[in-house]
């Protein structure tokens, strides 16, 4: 089927390209979601592992949510997922009425580009354009880093929320004036 290219994103070091992933790139997911892990374990973060990210997981992901990929030079670089409803994160916050952001994830030789808030631009005005009226996601607490980035991303903490192994901050930002 090929890969429809919905963005492309100029760098200093070339252009990225953004689209919607197929079954046929799922290979390419499973390996930034696996690369992604291993670096996080590498650093120390407890946030994922490369043994959480299966085949049958990526499957239902393409199922259920739109999943960007992020390619350079036609290798993939990056990737997100957006979703209509998030009933397991946000419980008795879930909103239809806006969208949420999930695996959120740039290749460690790609960092440093601005690709992540690239991606999360992209997230919201797609979900804009769809109607909602802001973007969600969460982050899980113990990483101070990770939670400054989305909050200098606009995102506005809401609560904390126990997943039960782990505790997550939930954040939203709007993108229209309607509340």
């Amino acid at each position: 089927m090929g890969f429809k290219v919905l963005e492309r994103f100029e760098t200093v070091q070339g252009t990225f390209e953004l689209g919607l992933a197929e079954s046929e790139h799922k290979e390419e997911l499973l390996c930034i979601l696996r690369s992604t892990a291993e670096q996080m374990v590498k650093e120390g973060l407890n946030q994922w592992t490369p043994s959480l990210f299966t085949s049958a997981l990526l499957d239902e992901y393409l199922t259920e949510r739109e999943v960007f990929l992020l390619r350079f030079d036609d290798k993939p670089a990056g990737m997100f997922t957006l979703q209509e409803s998030d009933p397991s994160y946000w419980g008795k916050r879930n909103d239809t009425r806006f969208g949420y952001l999930h695996r959120l994830a740039v290749l460690p030789v790609y960092r440093g580009l601005n690709l992540g808030t690239t991606m999360i631009r992209f997230g919201e005005e797609r979900v804009r354009k769809q109607g909602k009226i802001g973007l969600r996601l969460d982050c899980v607490s113990h990483l101070e880093r990770l939670n400054q980035f989305y909050q200098r991303q606009g995102y506005q903490f809401v609560d904390k929320q126990n997943m039960g192994t782990r505790k997550v901050h939930l954040y939203e930002k709007y993108l229209s004036s309607e509340k």
